[in-house]
């Protein structure tokens, strides 16, 4: 009887499965979903696919090339486009004792040294969002002598919205504050991480192992549901962490980045040059495979902020290329603060816009 239920079960046509799947949350749910037998795993793959497609279609109408935010003056920041070589935008912002942290969805975010206090501030439409609570109310210890990296999981100004913090601090944590909320949530258990980024409101978090933890913010019984997303410890990067020296060590920096199809990217830099890795997902085993061309796709590259885009839709733009600048100092040389492109046909860098002096980090323009 068992073994009939299971084979109807497993006899759903293509188009009901891709219903249910309309009310499931990527990729939490898509994962336990696939493991039901190869009929579902074949509708979560024809989901995604169909996905992508309408990802990259949605791409192309609402992108937007990021612009490097500079300090010309003091009290003066200017928004530059690294493809044209020209300042696009200037604005006054008074920033005292405001640090940035990061910028997502067009909003700069900026944490106070002393108080703590978050505000999330738009250079294009002069909004300021102020009612966040400071973090060192609910998380004492989350210091903010250190930079931070910040992802908000939408529009602020538009909808209920997430903003994720983590520290670059020694144990690299992560916490979370969502609109209306009056505390933080610390993510606990969980540090050493390299980056966050966040897809379809969910935030997915590298640790240091290249292991990558899903983080529902709207779930679990703690106000959060963290998963591990089942996946084999990258071996080779830690043969290549373990077996570098110190100075390599010191070059080396991981990137979480969202593909213009939606896909997962990690990238990782070393002294002479960039890795590209892809998450599969869906396969016999789920893993990170190494991507030897980007294609027609941009990557631009910051602590604060990483973004993706289709470079044929920008006159001059490289594809198949990296943009990112040496914010961290470290590359090439401490004292060399410029903005880069990096292609993966050539394998080579060349310098752009030489007259900048301080960049920030990178924004994506959004007018509304």
């Amino acid at each position: 009887m068992a073994s009939s239920s299971n084979s109807e079960w497993s006899s759903l046509p293509v188009d009901i499965l891709l219903s249910i799947l309309d009310h499931l949350v990527p990729m939490r749910d898509y994962l336990g979903f696939s493991e039901v037998c190869s009929q579902w795993k074949h509708a979560v793959c024809k989901k995604l696919q169909d996905s992508r497609s309408n990802r990259r279609r949605h791409c192309r109408l609402h992108q937007k090339l990021p612009l490097l935010l500079v300090s010309c003056s003091r009290g003066t920041f200017c928004l530059y486009d690294v493809v044209q070589g020209k300042s696009v935008w200037e604005f006054p912002l008074k920033r005292g004792d405001w640090r940035f942290e990061g910028s997502s969805h067009g909003w700069l975010i900026l944490l106070h040294l002393r108080t703590h206090e978050i505000r999330l501030y738009n250079p294009f439409s002069g909004k300021s969002i102020h009612h966040l609570p400071p973090i060192d109310k609910s998380i004492p210890d989350f210091s903010a002598a250190y930079e931070k990296k910040c992802v908000l999981s939408a529009d602020p100004d538009n909808s209920n919205f997430v903003l994720m913090m983590m520290s670059r601090e020694s144990e690299r944590r992560a916490a979370f504050v969502r609109s209306g909320d009056e505390d933080w949530t610390d993510v606990k258990n969980l540090k050493c991480l390299e980056d966050i980024a966040c897809v379809d409101r969910i935030f997915y978090l590298l640790e240091w192992r290249n292991v990558v933890f899903s983080c529902d913010v709207d779930g679990g019984a703690a106000g959060f549901d963290l998963r591990w997303i089942p996946s084999p410890v990258d071996q080779r990067s830690l043969d290549r962490y373990f077996g570098e020296s110190r100075m390599d060590r010191f070059f080396r920096d991981e990137y979480l980045v969202e593909s213009p199809e939606g896909d997962l990217l990690r990238v990782e830099k070393t002294k002479t040059g960039f890795l590209v890795y892809r998450f599969i997902w869906f396969s016999r085993n789920s893993r990170w495979e190494e991507v030897e061309s980007l294609g027609d796709v941009a990557l631009f590259l910051g602590h604060n902020n990483s973004i993706s885009v289709i470079a044929s839709d920008f006159p001059g733009c490289w594809r198949n290329s990296i943009y990112f600048f040496s914010q961290s100092n470290k590359f090439p040389s401490p004292l060399d603060r410029k903005v880069y492109v990096f292609s993966l046909n050539d394998r080579k860098f060349t310098r752009l816009c030489p007259n900048i002096l301080r960049p920030v980090l990178w924004i994506s323009p959004n007018l509304v």
